[in-house]
């Protein structure tokens, strides 16, 4: 039997599912008319957009697993490495009456600056272009909002089973600052977190846990200063 494409994921009825990747939530008609022409194509059972905005296909055949990784033309992103999995965006003050910062164009030069690093553990980032907080800044691993007067910067973050609401590290920011100590908290995480796989699900530490072990004050006085 041919072996199934590592970015698979099996499903519990031992069916099959493949995530893809959307830089901050935005997608163009072309991608969407990829996805519906592989579903009708292969028959696929679900198709569901995660809480992350990223597209799921679900239910998909064994046999049907590679030939859709090899024909489908979208950036499939990193979804099953410590890596990136995603950066949650709202549309900030693009459209949004209540957006008063660039939260989409800040998302995306998030994910270039960090697209293919490794990490210990997988990294969930939101970013919202206002205090309402869309994008759930709070509860991500590292979070980035609009507090009015520039950029609010969160680590630590996490909503999984031992919920942690995040740290403000820095406020009035521009986008230049955020992106140079998100750089910075991401080196010490590299440097410094436990890569051991641990516990029921098989996960490393996790930025949420790396941050309770080194301590709030100690990361400010390596990444601030």
């Amino acid at each position: 039997m041919e072996k199934i494409h590592p970015r698979a994921i099996e499903q519990r009825d031992g069916s099959w599912g493949i995530k893809l990747k959307s830089t901050t939530g935005l997608v163009t008609p072309e991608y969407l008319e990829e996805i519906a022409r592989i579903a009708k194509k292969y028959n696929v059972s679900q198709l569901k957009i995660l809480t992350g905005q990223r597209f799921f296909l679900i239910g998909i055949k064994s046999e049907n697993v590679n030939k859709i990784i090899e024909e489908i033309s979208t950036d499939m992103g990193f979804n099953v490495e410590p890596s990136l999995h995603y950066v949650q965006a709202c549309v900030g003050n693009t459209t949004c009456k209540y957006g008063t910062l660039d939260s989409l164009s800040l998302g995306k030069k998030i994910e270039d600056l960090v697209y293919f690093e490794k990490f210990p553990a997988k990294l969930k980032i939101g970013v919202s272009g206002c205090t309402l907080n869309c994008g759930e800044a709070f509860v991500r691993d590292i979070g980035v909002f609009s507090g009015g007067k520039g950029w609010v910067l969160v680590i630590g973050g996490n909503s999984g089973r031992k919920p942690r609401i995040g740290d403000i590290i820095a406020d009035e920011l521009d986008d230049d600052q955020v992106l140079d100590i998100i750089k910075k908290f991401l080196k010490l995480y590299k440097e410094k977190g436990d890569y051991r796989v641990e516990g029921r699900y098989g996960m490393s530490e996790r930025v949420a846990r790396f941050v309770e072990r080194l301590g709030i004050d100690a990361i400010k006085n390596e990444i601030l200063a």
